[in-house]
């Protein structure tokens, strides 16, 4: 059955496709093609895929975050992260249930697609779970990938996905996106980001955006909590925003599948020698060899054992 959405903004729905056409974001239905999620990420720098988990999934990894979130409380509040914004990063030790939000296979399916190109494999860059308040004001737009000192046309350095762990509206702060900023080239002044829209959408849904879109936090104009869990991912060979390897120490890694301890960087990145974060020793969390096999290219300045041997004349 096709996504069917009723939006002041909408200019035409195609009722064949499971995309909502929208001067906004694209939408998708869980089932739709990766083919045509990848079009519209790169197209607009951000995408939404609508109840992509259960709810009661959401429910069980918000309730698990939240001693997290009541410890922390407002310790972040500042300008930029909001007075009324709570922020808790210590995700897979404080709730295992969001393992299936981070693995999820149309995450994984996604990152393949658009970190691949420019790396072997990649792996988690930050996981955070936000809580705007009743009463925040709008954060300041801003893009993910300004921490990485670099900008190479045509190759992102991470993407993100917001899960709403609650609903998403324009009202109670959802997250607000600029279409097509991900084209704006650094510079040293702010370029015009006043064209933003709000990514609204159910409990159990996902916004994927990319490390060079501008997008922020939204107004919380409501009297409810908008509760979220944002997960980056990078490419394998730059260093992660949030040490996992402290924040998801090997004794927690050890109990979560091998793709999710490969994407938390308990593997290392690269191919025969030319490897970053070997590790020579015992650690129950370590794997040696990808789990997935799209994440197991043999690229390297060598080339292949026999490559070696030719050189070598062997």
């Amino acid at each position: 059955m096709p996504l069917k959405i009723l939006l002041s903004t909408v200019e035409s729905c195609h009722l064949s496709s499971t995309k909502v056409e929208s001067m906004a974001l694209a939408i998708f239905e869980k089932n739709a093609a990766l083919s045509d999620i990848v079009s519209a990420l790169r197209e607009d720098g951000a995408v939404i895929v609508n109840k992509l988990v259960e709810p009661a999934i959401a429910d069980i990894v918000r309730a698990e975050l939240q001693p997290g979130l009541g410890q922390t409380a407002l310790d972040s509040a500042s300008p930029f992260d909001g007075n009324k914004t709570r922020r808790f990063g210590a995700i897979m030790r404080s709730a295992p249930s969001a393992a299936p939000l981070v693995e999820h296979d149309l995450v994984v399916a996604v990152a393949d697609e658009m970190l691949l190109p420019h790396s072997i494999s990649y792996q988690v860059g930050s996981l955070t779970a936000i809580e705007i308040m009743p009463g925040e004001s709008a954060q300041a737009l801003h893009r993910d990938d300004s921490i990485y000192p670099v900008e190479l046309a045509g190759m992102e350095l991470q993407i993100g996905v917001m899960w709403a762990l609650s609903d998403f509206t324009a009202e109670n702060g959802g997250t607000r996106i600029v279409p097509g900023s991900h084209r704006f080239m650094r510079s040293w002044h702010l370029p015009d980001v006043s064209n933003w829209v709000s990514a609204e959408m159910p409990q159990g849904s996902a916004l994927f955006y990319l490390g060079s879109t501008w997008h922020g936090g939204g107004a919380n104009n409501s009297d409810t909590v908008r509760s979220g869990l944002i997960n980056t991912y990078c490419l394998g060979w730059l260093r992660q925003e949030s040490n996992q390897y402290l924040e998801t120490p090997p004794e927690v890694a050890a109990k979560f599948s091998p793709r999710l301890r490969a994407l938390l960087g308990y593997m290392p990145h690269g191919w025969g020698d030319d490897q970053l974060g070997v590790f020579d020793g015992e650690c129950q969390g370590f794997l040696e060899v990808p789990p997935e096999k799209n994440w197991q290219g043999k690229r390297g300045q060598i080339g292949s054992e026999q490559d070696a041997r030719n050189q070598a004349g062997v």
